[in-house]
């Protein structure tokens, strides 16, 4: 058996008052569905989504980014029963879960973590570094969620690109970045 899990990303709130992914955290969600649909032709694939309610943690009736994204894949055609939720809050936290998922099975699978391209440096980079997760390291493949979409929607390649020009990306950039420093020096401030 193959697992694809999804981190969590960020929540929008909708024009009609209910929640979405935000349009880079959406494309986790749809390189989920293809790499899930591309193994599922092979493999029996277990398809996890991760992640609570971010920004919105404190107000009441916001659903987690976990049911957000499980919500998406099942609109794009996915069965509700092969989408497993984990509403752990937090990068680290996510992978420690992870972690303890896969290995109360006596061999691993192996594992599939699709995230943006901007996050997965600071996701290879926990797991190298942190020893709590570094059976994670011949276990997991990590995967950039846009190249997944532009592999099977390449007429997109220019909007994301372009995406990844906006200011508010270069600056989830810079912050990832310095968590990758802060990491390396032992500074890197954990949210539990």
């Amino acid at each position: 058996m193959k697992v694809v899990f999804i981190p969590g990303g960020f929540l929008k709130k909708n024009r009609n008052g209910s929640y979405g992914s935000d349009e880079l955290s959406y494309l986790r969600v749809w390189a989920g569905y293809y790499l899930y649909k591309k193994l599922s032709e092979k493999y029996k694939v277990k398809l996890i989504v991760s992640g609570s309610k971010g920004i919105y943690r404190r107000m009441s009736g916001v659903p987690s980014v976990a049911v957000v994204m499980k919500q998406e894949l099942i609109a794009l055609g996915i069965n509700p029963k092969e989408i497993m939720t984990d509403k752990t809050d937090f990068t680290y936290n996510e992978l420690v879960w992870l972690k303890k998922f896969l290995t109360q099975k006596q061999k691993p699978e192996e594992t599939y973590i699709i995230s943006s391209a901007y996050h997965l440096p600071r996701v290879k980079t926990m797991i190298k570094l942190l020893p709590e997760l570094k059976k994670l390291n011949n276990i997991v493949k990590p995967i950039s969620a846009e190249k997944i979409v532009i592999k099977f929607e390449p007429n997109l390649k220019d909007k994301i690109q372009k995406d990844y020009k906006n200011p508010w990306v270069k600056k989830m950039i810079a912050s990832e970045k310095k968590g990758i420093k802060d990491l390396k020096s032992g500074k890197y401030k954990f949210k539990k």
